[in-house]
């Protein structure tokens, strides 16, 4: 498995990507664990500049100026003394500076692992290891303290797990052995309620899968905080527009950016499609998509991650840069910590002179230590926002379990971007947007359920009743027989699975097998019993040939939610760009989860 921290930096080459407050409203959130906060005697300074906290439409580090009311919705959580305290969030990355000033006191000491030395101090010793320390200080940066931003959630405590460190990829080492101990398997890690991954696999094709392996990860991950489960934030990834092989050779093609369906589905990681896992897309400072955001319907919430941070009176040219990236590049990305002093992280002095913008170098006119920078996008930095979430929700309500806790984010999500546009191909739907399941929910393959809300999540958090015990309906085989594969227009190509289990769904997986060798022409579609459509693989995103017939272990849908499971449950497959239908849709597996 071939994983990246998913960020994103601008290379300066066109053949490359490596992205006074107004007062608050008030709400009813009254926590049993509340006691009345005194008023702050220092700010934060940079602060302000955190739109994602707070946006009443200020200045920002970018050239335009945010959406007023895209935020969190934080509101007035903070001044209520909802800080997320004492709930312990493994940052699961490149390493964590455990000394920086904005982190120190959150960071749990010796609650940290470093895989490349064993010590439990992740602090990076390559000075461009800065991703982790970036993704930490969105969730938990100190407030209040004088210097900095804040986090999310300025009082939960810290841990670094730097499976992802530089150093670490010259060692004999097993990624998954690794990603197992930060995620509860190892000592320093099993305590942790709240486990951020800002990191995936992009591919141009979809894994092999052992459902041993799948059922190995879910009961990991459930087994956690006594059985509750632990809370697993995934990136979706940044590759809506770009999918590239070793950074070098562009392999997504001008239509599939014509057609607006993303260069690479958020599935294609099998981690994003596990029961346990929520995955996060990132909005703009706009309430949009943002630029690179992996859509998917393995995607459940979206968080804000903002663009790329640049401004022209520091950096005028962008002549070097990628085009899709030009329309976006002065718009406001991050605020948040990174490597200390001016030689190391993000935001260093350069032997160029390169200044990218006013918070950047030694010369920053706003904060001239090079400890925070203004540059952190991609759905790297809107997992933390709900990572951060979920900290305040848990430190309201400790016992609600990771399925209650998806479940809360889910309905108190906010719908953005209503006028999101389908991608039709040959008067064919390839996304359909916003769709409204049998349940009533809203669902997007670019925003999930929508955007994280942090005030109406802690509210409903704080008197949640858990929901009923899970079941598992198992894999299911349809029990249909071969159908070709016909093309746009047809009501055929379809394999049935029928589920007796009445359940309340909470998930969706499937898998199927075909021989299909041109698996970028094919869209698939999962219709439910009620009707409801889920648009799981759309046509012309990358994927390359596959020589004996294209086929799908692990995907999944989280269309779905709260639809009753019983009855039919259909698969399409069409080929948009041949009807000869010479090929066969084979098999059809599906599992579905629910109570």
């Amino acid at each position: 498995m071939m994983l990246a921290r998913t960020s994103l930096y601008l290379a300066l080459a066109a053949s490359a990507l490596a992205v006074p407050v107004a007062q608050a409203a008030t709400t009813d959130i009254a926590p049993a664990s509340a006691t009345s906060a005194s008023q702050p005697v220092k700010t934060d300074p940079l602060y302000t500049y955190q739109w994602h906290l707070m946006n009443y439409g200020q200045k920002a580090i970018g050239d335009t100026r945010p959406v007023s009311g895209i935020d969190l919705k934080i509101d007035s959580l903070h001044t209520q003394n909802v800080r997320g305290k004492g709930v312990k969030v493994a940052v699961v990355d490149d390493g964590l500076e455990i000394r920086h000033a904005d982190l120190l006191k959150n960071v749990v000491i010796g609650g940290s692992k470093n895989f490349v030395d064993g010590s439990n101090d992740p602090t990076p010793a390559n000075t461009s290891d800065e991703h982790g320390t970036s993704v930490s200080g969105i969730i938990g940066a100190v407030g209040w303290n004088g210097i900095g931003g804040r986090g999310v959630a300025p009082e939960a405590s810290l841990k670094g797990f730097n499976f992802l460190s530089s150093d670490v990829d010259g060692l004999e080492n097993d990624q998954d052995t690794n990603i197992r101990y930060s995620w509860g398997n190892g000592r320093e890690a099993k305590d942790a309620e709240v486990f951020n991954n800002s990191w995936g696999s992009a591919a141009w094709y979809y894994p092999a899968v052992d459902p041993l392996e799948t059922a190995s990860w879910e009961k990991l991950m459930s087994s956690t905080r006594n059985g509750k489960g632990g809370v697993y934030l995934k990136a979706a990834g940044n590759s809506f527009k770009t999918l590239s092989l070793f950074g070098i050779f562009e392999l997504c093609e001008q239509d599939t950016r014509d057609l607006n369906i993303g260069c690479s589905l958020a599935n294609t990681d099998s981690l994003n499609n596990l029961f346990t896992t929520i995955v996060v897309a990132s909005v703009n400072a706009s309430g949009k998509r943002a630029s690179y955001s992996s859509p998917g319907s393995a995607v459940w919430i979206s968080g804000l991650g903002g663009e790329f941070g640049f401004q022209k009176k520091y950096y005028p040219d962008t002549s070097n840069i990628v085009d899709w990236a030009k329309a976006t590049f002065y718009d406001p990305a991050i605020v948040t910590t990174d490597l200390t002093g001016c030689g190391a992280g993000a935001n260093a002095d350069r032997d160029d002179g390169t200044i990218e913008n006013a918070l950047d170098t030694s010369a920053s006119p706003l904060d001239k230590s090079c400890d925070y920078w203004g540059g952190m996008n991609g759905t790297s930095a809107a997992t933390p926002t709900v990572a951060g979430v979920v900290a305040l929700m848990l430190g309201v309500n400790p016992n609600l379990s990771a399925r209650d806790v998806k479940h809360i984010l889910a309905h108190s999500a906010r719908q953005v971007d209503p006028l999101q546009p389908k991608a039709i191909y040959k008067g064919a739907i390839q996304d359909p947007g916003w769709i409204t399941n049998a349940a009533g929910l809203h669902y997007s393959n670019w925003y999930g359920f929508g955007l994280v809300d942090a005030t109406a999540a802690v509210r409903a958090a704080s008197n949640f009743q858990s929901l009923p015990a899970q079941h598992d309906t198992g894999w299911l085989t349809s029990a249909d027989k071969a159908v070709a594969i016909e093309g746009v227009g047809s009501q055929a190509s379809k394999l049935t699975v029928n589920v007796a289990d009445n359940l309340k769904v909470e998930g969706v997986q499937l898998g199927f097998t075909t021989t299909h060798e041109h698996p970028r022409q094919l869209r698939v579609i999962l219709t439910s019993p009620s009707g409801t459509k889920s648009y799981v693989m759309p046509a012309f995103s990358t994927l390359t040939d596959t020589t004996g017939g294209f086929a799908v272990d692990l995907t999944s849908s989280n269309a779905f939610l709260d639809e009753k499971s019983a009855g039919n449950w259909t698969l399409q497959v069409l080929d948009m760009a041949d009807s000869s239908a010479t090929a066969q849709l084979q098999t059809f597996n599906l599992r579905v989860v629910g109570h």
